[in-house]
């Protein structure tokens, strides 16, 4: 219906009246404790991800993929008869989170996806442009030497160095779409989290114009780190082969304006649905990836959400 300048005016008013009468929440207002865990369940399970990683190894060896991204579902139940409280989950959630993403949706009274990512899809500011590559993974030490021995061998590490390359190459064939100059880092750096350390790339650039923000989503999304590559390939072999329906894992997250644009890439992440809460997050698989590897490095990037389910390291 149309709303006449009267009208709006008076809609205006009333809704800053009532932002006026929110209370922010303190930030030391106790997180009430979660209901008791009852039991876990991995999808794919140990067995069932050996066999998928195999899989995907014979598709590389065919030559019908570069890379996929594998996923897991691993759902939490709690012994409770009402929805588990995400704002208090995403609180604790905060405590063992760094340089992350924080977010909730809570669309239904019995559902809502929640969590703190580490990757940016885009940042759009008028026509400045920045992305990045984040891949590659191993996790932070118990010292500082044992970090630092981690990250060495991050860095010198041939299989996820060329992982993070595919994501450097498709990223830099974005931006020499839609933007007129880029710079990218020229070779990568450590970007080092509260559980793990990742192989990072910046990447920046010029756009030849300024309303891009639907293409812009339309073609970084999804990124070879949570697809694959080719983009279309790994997609189809994902649909196939993976157990379960991703949902909204890994989708953009973020908010568009006139001026500005920002999105992240909404892994880290889980759902709740009610008393449970599937959690989700994937490793990429390139020629030379182990299995037993790559279970492990989900475990660790699941790491800050099973600290807080616990409340304290795991």
């Amino acid at each position: 219906r149309w709303t006449g300048p009267d009208t709006l005016e008076q809609e205006l008013g009333a809704l800053s009246e009532t932002l006026s009468q929110l209370v922010p929440v303190p930030g030391d207002v106790a997180i009430p404790p979660l209901p008791a865990l009852l039991g876990r369940v991995d999808l794919p399970n140990r067995e069932g991800w050996e066999a998928l990683v195999h899989r995907a190894l014979e598709a590389f060896a065919a030559h019908d993929l570069e890379k996929v991204v594998l996923a897991r579902e691993t759902e939490f139940q709690f012994d409770s008869e009402t929805m588990l409280d995400p704002i208090g989950l995403l609180r604790r959630l905060l405590r063992h989170t760094t340089h992350a993403y924080e977010f909730c949706f809570h669309p239904t009274a019995n559902r809502a996806f929640l969590g703190a990512s580490p990757e940016r899809l885009f940042h759009r500011n008028n026509v400045y442009l920045q992305s990045e590559a984040l891949a590659g993974t191993r996790p932070r030490g118990k010292d500082d030497a044992q970090d630092e021995a981690y990250g060495n061998a991050l860095l010198g590490s041939e299989k996820d160095l060329r992982e993070h390359r595919f994501v450097v190459r498709i990223l830099r064939e974005h931006f020499q779409r839609f933007c007129g100059s880029t710079h990218y880092d020229e070779v990568p750096s450590l970007r080092q989290l509260h559980n793990c350390q990742h192989l990072y790339t910046g990447i920046e650039g010029i756009l030849k114009h300024h309303d891009v923000d639907a293409a812009l989503v339309e073609a970084f999304h999804p990124t070879p780190a949570v697809g694959g590559v080719p983009r279309q390939k790994a997609l189809d072999w994902l649909a196939e082969h993976e157990p379960f329906d991703r949902g909204v894992y890994a989708a953009p997250v973020g908010w568009v304006g006139f001026d500005e644009t920002e999105f992240c890439v909404g892994i880290r992440s889980g759902l709740i649905d009610g008393n449970t809460l599937a959690l989700y997050s994937g490793a990429g698989i390139v020629p030379g990836s182990r299995a037993e590897d790559e279970w492990d490095e989900i475990e660790n990037k699941m790491s800050s959400f099973l600290e807080a389910l616990h409340d304290g390291p795991v």
